[in-house]
């Protein structure tokens, strides 16, 4: 169980409240080296040198530099597999891009985690954050039109074409798909599970709202993913639930076929040839692989090494490029995830539905499962992304951001239960 251990409040109380704050601001000061791989600013050494200070101040007052968390291993295994990547990479100047966001990431993950008992006001921070990495993710899809123009979202694209944007940063519709996807299901179990009330409205109200943005982002990919993450909601809250639920949709879809499946919407939506082009995408990975499959094609080689297909597309498969990138080792850092995930799943399954703490670990699951199907289909771990006329090849935050999240929750439900235990109650605990 992991701790986080606060400066004395005497004798020197400013000092120790000063201390204090900058350990709870570990995960953001990570933030600018984001910024400076996008947008060159701040410089990229200000950055490293802002976001590892407060790990020098956390290692001068806890004598340790970070909580362990179940998926220290995995973490580790990874960042050999990064860098085995690196040494392998035929574009180093495209490589050292995501080395630099994938390491702040595993930074902002244990920024995270060390701070899992900060109060409400501090996971109220964290959430406003994340509400404006997706709006400003939201407002460089539809500013920069690069997404799919359908009957129902046309309006934003042509509002947004009314919008001066002063950065040089555009993002597709997929990826805001994906990223809603993880997010809907986990702030929909947070509005329908036992919550203090101010914290369901919040989350319902955020949960419409993104709802809304997926529908107009016309991702058929981010749609399959955020149904699938519904229905695990569905699943944790209720097994009959579950599946009145699904026979429920099953007969509205099939109520319903006759009026939509001819419409216009649904080919762009869900375009057959586009999932045509990424079995081929699959595919052609699949053969490159076979020439490197203990090392990979390195860290950002596919573009290199499978030259049938122009930037900024990728094999649109997750694990496929996690495995190009990382080789054998990255694969064995993702199946011991898996299995350290399906652990967790297993406790939070058992544990006490009426704990605040349950709605969040439920809806972070149903999150990372919906993640899990839009790997499938996309790129969501790393990305290829244009910056005026370069890319660069960048690691996505939000699945490290979710994963320690899950790590947190877990956290509260094991207190909980050994409090309950210790008072004589029964928590349904294995």
């Amino acid at each position: 169980m992991c701790r986080v251990t606060m400066l004395p409040v005497k004798p020197h109380a400013t000092l120790s409240a000063l201390g204090n704050t900058f350990l709870l601001l570990q995960p953001f000061l990570t933030f600018p080296i984001f910024l400076s791989v996008l947008l060159g600013v701040p410089p990229l050494w200000l950055s490293w040198l802002i976001a590892i200070l407060p790990w020098t101040l956390r290692l001068f007052i806890t004598r340790r530099l970070t909580c362990r968390t179940p998926f220290d291993i995995p973490i580790l295994l990874l960042t050999a597999g990064m860098l085995v990547g690196f040494f392998l990479s035929p574009d180093h100047q495209l490589s050292w891009s995501v080395i630099h966001t994938y390491l702040a990431c595993v930074l902002f993950y244990y920024g995270l985690a060390n701070n899992n008992r900060a109060r409400l006001g501090y996971w109220v921070s964290i959430t406003v954050f994340l509400c404006l990495v997706l709006f400003f993710l939201t407002i460089s899809v539809f500013v920069g039109g690069n997404g799919r123009h359908v009957v129902f979202n046309s309006w934003a694209y042509e509002l947004g074409s009314s919008v001066s944007w002063p950065l040089d940063v555009r993002s597709n519709a997929n990826a805001l798909g994906g990223a809603l996807a993880v997010v809907v299901p986990t702030l929909t179990a947070i509005a329908i599970f036992r919550q203090e009330r101010r914290v369901k409205w919040s989350a319902g109200i955020l949960a419409t709202f993104f709802s809304a943005i997926l529908l107009l982002s016309a991702s058929g990919g981010g749609w399959i993913a955020a149904i699938v993450g519904m229905f695990i909601v569905v699943l944790f809250y209720s097994t009959k639930a579950f599946w009145g639920t699904f026979l429920a949709s099953a007969v509205a879809v099939g109520a319903t076929f006759p009026v939509w499946h001819n419409a216009i919407w649904v080919e762009d939506v869900f375009p057959t040839q586009s999932i045509l082009n990424r079995v081929e995408r699959w595919q052609t990975t699949v053969v490159a692989l076979k020439e490197s499959p203990l090392g990979g094609l390195g860290l950002g080689g596919w573009w290199n090494r499978v030259p049938a297909y122009d930037m900024p597309g990728g094999p649109h498969n997750a694990y496929l490029e996690l495995y190009a990138d990382t080789g054998a080792i990255g694969v064995i850092a993702l199946v011991a995830t898996v299995i350290l995930g399906v652990k967790l799943l297993r406790r939070i399954l058992h544990a006490d539905k009426d704990n605040h703490a349950y709605g969040i670990a439920a809806g972070i699951i149903a999150g990372l499962v919906a993640g899990g199907i839009h790997a499938l289909l996309d790129d969501n771990m790393f990305v290829l992304i244009p910056i005026g006329s370069d890319y660069l090849y960048f690691a996505v935050p939000l699945l490290w951001i979710w994963a320690a999240l899950l790590v947190m929750s877990c956290q509260h439900l094991l207190r909980s239960v050994k409090k309950d235990k210790e008072a004589g109650i029964s928590s349904g605990w294995p």
